[in-house]
């Protein structure tokens, strides 16, 4: 009995584990606010998002243009352009100028 319950737990572990690893339990795509509607300002070269926890430059450029289509230096120039803050200083609950191309 006692050899069932130790196969029987080692089992639960390792298919926690192994769930754990590949699914997981949290969210996969985090919350990205978007304060003004692009639609709305087509001809602006911006979107304004509110940053969220795990939010970095990189990432609302990608969600904004889909995809990373110019240099990273480029991007912290004109980040830098748009909010007069370089990005190693956003901070999470303000809203800044996401430019896009």
């Amino acid at each position: 009995m006692r050899k069932l319950l130790s196969i029987s737990l080692f089992l639960l572990v390792l298919h926690t584990t192994y769930y754990d690893l590949t699914t997981g339990t949290l969210a996969s795509h985090p919350v990205v606010s978007v304060v003004d509607n692009p639609i709305e300002k087509e001809n602006e070269p911006f979107i304004v998002y509110q940053v969220n926890a795990g939010d970095t430059v990189l990432s609302l450029v990608e969600k904004a243009n889909g995809t990373i289509p110019v240099s990273i230096d480029t991007i912290v120039h004109d980040f830098e352009t748009l909010n007069e803050i370089p990005p190693t200083r956003i901070q999470i609950g303000k809203k800044y100028r996401i430019p896009t191309y």
